[in-house]
């Protein structure tokens, strides 16, 4: 199924959390059967539409269950299996909490039609919530689509921070705002699993930087609950979209100590965008427009020498602002904030939590000598699959 290039493990690529199993066995969503997952796929299809991202990013998790579901075909069960065993799939006796965790660790929106109820007081942001739950939903004409939704709020949610704290404690569940860098200290490190051929944190072949379980002092595999091995320190990056008229193109990272050139056609490699600019924009864009590096937690841009200048685009509620970035000067990036490198192209950075942190500052550092541009990855979906 082309919708696999969708799912990832990798908790720096990844924008929403599904809750799998809630999806495949809804029949609200259509279909006959009591669990298909062409629900799974439509549901794919309508997040793109939504994050208006063709090549959208979704860490999947589900129930054990779901991979032995009788009303499952045998295709369809043999296609979980291989995600599983491929690092597509992140599956668990249970998968309500590690969503939620997931959720709250590291800011992905959870696609779901379930409430939670019980995890209200683990989670005390979940109640009345307006922006972190999107429920899947079956549209006019039989296509999935999805909606942003209104958490309940119990009448039972009456309780004291201490409550809560001694109920947190028991059950071994973190708190971001009383561990704000932790899940982040977390993410740095290189964790291996000691069961051989872990999907999550194997030695090879790994899906990028999962996100391990923490229970106090301990470092724990979802999958298998023994405690991961720490193999040293990972360079940090961050993922940047590619974005034309509004709808991401394309997607890179920027790794730690890796400067990237962009641009038509940086020479050297880099990332090129003439694969997403069109005859009226090619003369607007530079061979080696702007240079992107990541240090210190946050993403930069240098614009050596394009001809037709780089703003960057701050969106702020009151509206955007948007200001030139002089030659030969780095700008550091703050949240919120976009490389305009033409009126209907961009570079977006990912708006990851672990990857910004708040500063006063304008943004301004000093001027550097010169960059060596890089060679990432690229993750693009074919044309093909855009239609």
């Amino acid at each position: 199924m082309p919708f696999e290039r969708r799912l990832t493990l990798d908790s720096s690529a990844a924008e929403y959390v599904i809750d799998v199993a809630n999806v495949v066995r809804e029949p609200a969503l259509g279909g006959t059967r009591a669990a298909d997952l062409d629900r799974l796929a439509g549901l794919l299809d309508a997040l793109a539409d939504f994050a208006r991202d063709p090549a959208v990013q979704v860490y999947p998790i589900t129930d054990r269950s779901l991979l032995t579901d009788g009303r499952l075909t045998a295709q369809e069960r043999d296609l979980l299996e291989g995600w599983y065993q491929d690092g597509k799939l992140e599956v668990l006796p249970r998968a309500d909490d590690r969503i939620l965790e997931l959720a709250d660790a590291l800011g992905l929106r959870v696609v779901s039609a379930d409430n939670f109820l019980d995890f209200h007081r683990a989670y005390p942001w979940i109640p009345g919530d307006r922006d972190r739950f999107l429920r899947p939903v079956l549209e006019p004409g039989g296509r999935i689509g999805v909606r942003p939704r209104i958490m309940p709020v119990p009448e039972e949610w009456q309780v004291s921070r201490k409550e809560e704290e001694g109920l947190l404690l028991r059950a071994g569940v973190v708190r971001r705002w009383e561990h704000s860098a932790a899940h982040r200290a977390v993410l740095s490190r290189d964790w291996r699993c000691p069961q051989p051929g872990c999907p999550l944190f194997g030695a090879t072949g790994r899906p990028g930087t999962a996100l391990p379980r923490r229970r106090k002092d301990r470092v724990l595999c979802p999958t298998h609950g023994v405690q991961l091995t720490d193999a040293g320190p990972l360079r940090p990056r961050a993922q940047v979209k590619v974005v034309m008229d509004g709808t991401v193109r394309g997607r890179f990272m920027v790794t730690e100590g890796d400067p990237v050139a962009v641009g038509r056609a940086p020479a050297g490699g880099g990332v090129a965008l003439g694969a997403w600019i069109e005859d009226s924009a090619v003369e607007s864009v530079s061979r080696t427009h702007v240079v992107l590096s990541y240090e210190g937690g946050a993403l930069s841009v240098l614009d050596e020498r394009s001809a037709n200048g780089t703003r960057v685009r701050r969106r702020l509620p009151g509206g955007d602002s948007t200001g030139p970035l002089a030659h030969g000067v780095t700008r550091r990036l703050r949240r919120g904030e976009s490389v305009v490198l033409h009126d209907r192209l961009e570079l977006l950075p990912s708006g990851r939590q672990f990857v910004f942190e708040d500063d006063p500052a304008d943004g301004t550092v000093t001027a550097p000598g010169s960059s060596a541009a890089a060679e990432p990855t690229m993750m693009q979906l074919p044309l093909h699959d855009m239609d």
